[in-house]
């Protein structure tokens, strides 16, 4: 009988623990998120690359910042606008380059005409000099013109 019982409890320990399966929930109510955190990589030079696009009836506010470390002798950035296709490919809409700050922070702002429907992305080159070391950095933002 002993033998028995001990043999279905065993039995019993390993149905559940080989197929029992557990689902956790955690409720958010009580936290708040913030969908303008960004996880920013650890760059030499940079410090900080802002990008913005934003458009309203085909008007589109173009937009950069940078904020390089300090001991930075000069920024050096190219803004590309393309436009992105259905397929994904993309479509040269305009270029700005060599646009140079000296020192430690540089910042952009421009105004450009697109055709409404279709995505655009703005993308930064941006290199900082700092200790006669360059650092180049590419970031991008996509935004629907409508």
């Amino acid at each position: 009988m002993r033998k028995k019982m001990l043999f279905a409890t065993l039995a019993l320990i390993a149905f559940f623990s080989i197929g029992f399966s557990v689902n956790t929930y955690a409720s958010t109510a009580d936290q708040t998120y913030t969908s303008e955190i960004e996880i920013m990589p650890l760059w030499t030079n940079i410090m900080n690359i802002n990008v913005h696009l934003s458009f309203n009836s085909g008007r589109g506010s173009l937009g950069g910042q940078v904020i390089a470390n300090a001991g930075t002798s000069h920024v050096l950035v190219t803004a590309t606008l393309d436009r992105v296709n259905a397929n994904g490919s993309t479509t040269h809409i305009a270029t700005w380059s060599n646009m140079r700050a000296e020192g430690v922070h540089w910042i952009w702002e421009r105004t450009h005409y697109v055709a409404r429907g279709h995505d655009y992305r703005l993308t930064l080159t941006v290199t900082a000099v700092r200790n006669g070391v360059s650092e180049t950095v590419s970031v991008s933002r996509t935004t629907r013109a409508d």
